[in-house]
């Protein structure tokens, strides 16, 4: 008959042995330092007082939500009133961002957040796929506040910022209009490129609204939600990441689409 008391008893007397290692592993991981980027964000009151501030109200005013009917499907998203008249939305919304046709057969303006609840149908006067920027013209059917323009290039790095866009829903294609807070991803903004990109990404029906600052000054359209390669230098180590943000396509951009 074979005997199991040996391997048994060795078992019991490596158990302390592994007990001690593992402690060890834990605490030395632990200890060790850990970037301030790869932690979770820390709410900020800025929301709140987005939520609260009557200037940040009266730029909702100018917020569209866009729905188009294209041969095969629905997109949706914002659009900001700049003149009367006059959307500026992402042009994704309406067209083919690989070959620039506009593609949308029919589209329709709307304010579900106002106590207007009708729709419009407006139309693509002018676009530019390379910036992912399409101007949409409606008939005049109310007054919407005047926009302020700021400068983008004049943002820095983890400066406050706020966008205002449309969360679309997927099965009834209702979407809520809410300011969210965000800010400059530095990393990869230059007085020299077209798009601002922003932290954190924005949710779906988010596309063709507004980047302002804190002066309430419009400084970008919003495209789209993509990964930037991010490295960072913390405790004399070295960190490799991945990080999720948006881009926007700075306002001087757009403006021209509409002289």
């Amino acid at each position: 008959m074979r005997d199991d008391r040996r391997p048994m008893k060795n078992w019991i007397l490596r158990a302390p042995l592994l007990l001690m290692l593992f402690f060890l592993l834990m605490s030395s991981r632990a200890s060790s330092p850990k970037p301030s980027s790869l932690e979770e964000p820390v709410s900020t009151p800025f929301i709140l007082q987005l939520i609260s501030d009557p200037e940040v109200k009266e730029v909702q005013e100018a917020a569209f939500m866009i729905k188009a009917k294209h041969h095969r499907r629905v997109s949706a998203g914002t659009g900001m009133a700049v003149e009367r008249d006059r959307i500026l939305t992402a042009f994704h919304l309406v067209g083919d961002p690989y070959t620039g046709e506009i593609t949308a057969e029919e589209i329709w303006v709307s304010q579900p957040h106002t106590d207007w609840k009708g729709e419009i149908s407006a139309e693509v006067v002018r676009a530019d796929p390379s910036v992912d920027v399409a101007v949409l013209k409606v008939k005049p059917f109310r007054e919407v506040p005047p926009l302020s323009f700021g400068d983008p290039d004049q943002l820095r790095p983890g400066e406050l910022i706020y966008l205002i866009g449309h969360e679309v829903f997927l099965l009834d294609g209702i979407g809520i209009l809410y300011p969210r807070d965000g800010e400059i991803m530095g990393d990869f903004t230059s007085e020299e490129s077209t798009f601002l990109v922003i932290s954190p990404p924005v949710a779906r029906g988010f596309s063709g609204g507004g980047v302002f600052n804190q002066k309430h000054e419009l400084v970008g359209i919003i495209s789209r939600n993509s990964l930037f390669p991010k490295t960072v230098k913390e405790g004399g180590r070295v960190y490799r990441m991945v990080k999720q943000g948006a881009i926007a396509t700075k306002i001087h951009c757009a403006l021209p689409l509409l002289e």
